[in-house]
């Protein structure tokens, strides 16, 4: 089903969702039984007990469905036979459910019915009020005086219906999807220009050509020249979705909320994430990172070139094959990149397809994508190319199958683990992370310190890894070997590896297993796969995490030296990291329970300390700049105010950062505030404010750093630093699943310039590229941990009203810089005082 995109009312068409989404379901599983009922029979049984179950609850949706479905028909034990007469009136009273609720907020299917595809293609004027109505953000449609002069004299089928607010390329898309149904869709498209070009006529009568823009303004672009280079990238690199979660143990499963409970779960492959794409007949192959390797891969260009392909893009991994060995990851790196072993042979795997036969399928549910790969391709798999099969995808309905069939795959050759990805699952669009798909490793990835090394004549290599530093307690208990001047316990060898390191070099190394070994721990099957970028190894802490015993955190008796602190991915829930603080740094303890945010936490130790240290010195700088206000306002003869005054202050209105940055003593915050250049000591105990310095920001800033808050109030707070000037939107979304509609599925939110931020939990940080800026419109480019995408801010009139409106760029492509207008501040933004109310 198409992305909608509604920002306004989220809330309010819960029913109405829930009768869509039921057809849809019961739609794909009634035509997929009838079609194969050997393979898909099953599927529908499910779904008939599932009406029955709901037809015999006490919901407003049980109401909705006797009032169409037959209580004879529902619960006729023929009905379980898809290819029966009781299945089809089943189904078509279930499809008249869905045209002619009133929940349904659909004034085409309750006036046309089921002929709403042949009216479109038959009669232009009604597809071009079709159009209007789905391009739309509010419930008026164009006054018949206006269809009156362009000689067209129709009534007002989508008066007083919400519009759907589509994107324009979606709308042919969307009208196959929801009225197609055993329909002849083959006019759809070709039909739909010259309806967009008569919609536009009669639309320009009360309109101006400035009002049309708007309308289509954040989904056409506005030159020729830009337009063909956004359609060119359509079919261009896709930026690989990535598993939002990270589970230990499939129970982990159980923390996760918001999936459908039937699942595909594939082999994770040990090599290199590629696209392959043919499109116009010509084959590319990119790598991870969106470089052209298809020279490289003559083999399965070869087989990829035959007619038997269409236009595809496919989602799969490259794995370097040495006979019918396979071989590690970082040797079909070198063979990629390095041209290293000439005798080897590359493999292709393909897991998903994102581009089907002229299509674009991303917006499919993997349920379609998986049967188009099992159905019609996996029959013409071959050693280069090999498309899913029963051996590495399987589907599941329960734990039980996922732990089961996890195992099976985990054993392939060429498997380190298994994605499990929701049946229901679309491919995220400008997204790194698809929060419906799992990952789980059949291995560990530790970072630990070389301690000892030994080589052999034939250049092999063999380490004896450690983890820490040791605290004094852990060392008195484990003892440890000394390394300048810090201690860490030996937990394990890597043996023979052709990585060459020193001592006191940190090494990434593969683990089967972690057990606790007489009061230390044990490392199985080590094996080095890389040299991280890291400058610290694991804490035991790590290893107590993943050990076979019991993965408990340690536990900690919060006292006045330790706080706790709540951190959250907006992923895995929330954590409670113990730690000591103040303005010059802090220690972490570890954490203080057993969750999966807790377990992925101590898992990612490194990147969490980053992220803390940058709150910290956002903390700082807040409170630097509404202590310097103080002063300005309070002090205007600058013979400073005592620091007891200043404290007093802050108690007031900064509580909560007296508490952070300072653990609410006095004397840390004068420390604090003698590192400070804003503020001058005028004598013993007086401070005033350095109105001296002055902020002098780089005048058109291309870089800077991006940090993204979920805010207590459930809104999103962008912060954007670049040189010395520090702004922030504030994003208006409901609920976690809005923050993934908005960065994977271009969903459409209203948006404000903050006058202040909360900074209450950190989602992501990274590098912000600026784009386009001018007023009214600001391009950024978001390169996080967690989210990388192109993102626009754009004033737009929703219910007649001008709104800050931002969303995900589908195309990944920045707009040209001529078009800037170096309006980068957006606090110096005309439109810079509209708020989220709409």
């Amino acid at each position: 089903m198409a992305q909608s995109g509604l920002f306004f009312r989220k809330k309010n068409a819960g029913l109405a969702k829930r009768v869509l989404d039921f057809y849809e379901d019961v739609r794909y599983r009634y035509l997929s039984a009838r079609e194969d009922p050997t393979e898909y029979g099953k599927d529908w049984r499910k779904s008939v007990k599932k009406i029955r179950d709901d037809f015999d609850g006490l919901s407003s949706f049980t109401n909705e469905m006797k009032r169409y479905l037959d209580e004879d028909v529902v619960f006729d034990k023929n009905a379980l036979d898809a290819e029966s007469s009781q299945a089809r009136d089943l189904y078509a009273q279930i499809k008249r459910m869905r045209y002619n609720s009133d929940e349904v907020n659909d004034p085409f299917a309750k006036q046309l019915g089921d002929n709403v595809i042949e009216t479109f293609v038959t009669e232009p004027s009604i597809y071009a009020m079709f159009i209007h109505y789905a391009l739309r953000t509010h419930a008026h449609s164009i006054s018949a005086a206006a269809w009156e002069k362009n000689d067209v004299n129709i009534g007002n089928i989508s008066e007083g219906a919400m519009g759907l607010d589509l994107r324009l390329d979606d709308i042919p898309i969307y009208i196959i999807e929801h009225y197609g149904d055993d329909k002849d869709t083959s006019k759809v498209k070709p039909k739909f220009k010259p309806a967009l070009e008569l919609l536009k006529k009669v639309f320009l009568v009360d309109n101006t050509e400035e009002d049309w823009e708007a309308l289509i303004a954040i989904r056409l672009k506005k030159a020729k020249e830009e337009k063909s280079e956004e359609e060119k990238e359509e079919t261009d690199f896709i930026v690989p979705n990535k598993p939002m979660y990270r589970i230990f143990e499939v129970n982990d499963i159980k923390d996760l909320k918001g999936f459908s409970g039937e699942w595909v779960v594939q082999e994770k492959y040990d090599g290199i994430r590629v696209q392959l794409h043919k499109i116009k007949d010509k084959v590319k192959i990119y790598s991870y990172n969106e470089k052209d390797i298809t020279s490289k891969c003559k083999d399965i260009v070869d087989k990829l070139d035959q007619k038997r392909f269409g236009d595809s893009i496919f989602d799969a991994e490259i794995i370097l094959y040495d006979g019918d060995e396979p071989l590690h990851r970082a040797d079909t790196i070198a063979h990629l990149f390095k041209g290293k072993y000439p005798e080897a042979k590359l493999k292709a795997r393909v897991f998903d397809i994102l581009h089907h036969e002229g299509k674009n399928v991303t917006d499919t549910p993997l349920r379609e994508r998986i049967n188009i790969l099992f159905y019609q391709l996996a029959q013409h798999s071959s050693d280069e190319l090999g498309f899913p099969n029963k051996k590495n995808t399987r589907i599941a309905d329960s734990l039980s199958e996922i732990e089961k069939y996890s195992k099976d795959i985990m054993e392939l050759p060429t498997s380190e683990g298994v994605v499990i990805k929701d049946i229901e699952s679309t491919y995220y669009i400008g997204s790194r992370k698809n929060p419906k798909w799992i990952k789980l490793k059949k291995f560990v990835d530790l970072d630990l310190i070389v301690l000892d090394k030994k080589s052999t004549k034939s250049n092999l290599n063999s380490y004896t890894l450690g983890a820490g530093p040791l605290s004094g307690e852990e060392a008195r208990e484990h003892g440890g070997t000394e390394l300048k001047g810090l201690k860490y316990l030996a937990v394990g060898k890597a043996l023979n590896t052709k990585e060459k390191v020193d001592v006191g070099d940190i090494v990434r190394v593969k683990v089967d297993e972690v057990r606790k070994n007489n009061g230390g721990y044990k490392l199985y099957t080590a094996k080095v796969i890389e040299i991280p970028e890291v400058d610290a190894p694991e804490k035991l802490i790590t290893l107590d995490l993943l050990s076979k015993e019991g993965r408990k955190s340690l536990k900690y008796d919060v006292k006045d030296a330790l706080t706790k602190f709540v951190i959250t991915d907006g992923v895995h829930g929330e954590a409670d990291i113990i730690m000591k603080s103040d303005f010059e740094g802090f220690t972490v303890y570890g954490f203080s329970g057993d969750s999966l945010m807790e377990k992925n936490a101590l898992a990612d130790m490194d990147m969490w300390k980053h992220e803390i240290e940058e709150l910290m010195k956002a903390k700082s700088g807040d409170a630097r700049v509404a202590i310097k206000a103080y002063l300005q306002e309070i002090d205007t003869e600058e013979k400073g105010l005592h620091i007891n005054e200043i404290f007093n202050f802050c108690k007031e209105k900064i509580p909560k950062l007296v508490e952070d940055l300072w653990s609410g003593e006095i004397k840390r915050m004068v420390n604090w505030m003698n590192d400070q250049d804003d503020f001058i000591k005028v004598s013993k105990d007086k401070y005033t404010a350095n109105r001296d310095k002055l902020i002098k920001a780089e005048k058109t800033p291309k870089n800077g750093k991006f940090l993204l808050y979920h805010g207590s109030d459930d809104n999103l707070e962008m912060v954007i630093r670049t040189s010395d000037k520090e702004m922030a939107w504030t994003i208006d979304i409901e609920d976690a699943e809005d923050i993934y509609n908005l960065f994977g599925k271009s969903g459409k939110f209203p948006a404000q310039v903050s006058t202040k931020t909360t900074r209450d939990k950190l989602l992501d940080s990274g590098e912000i590229e600026l784009g386009v800026q001018r007023h009214g419109y600001h391009e950024y480019k978001l390169n996080g941990d967690k989210f990388e995408t192109r993102l626009h801010f754009r004033v737009v009139p929703v219910k007649k009203k001008d709104t800050w409106v931002v969303w995900t760029g589908i195309k990944q492509k920045m707009l040209d810089k001529d078009k800037d207008e170096g309006i980068w501040d957006i606090t110096e933004d005309r439109h810079k005082k509209l708020t989220m109310q709409v």
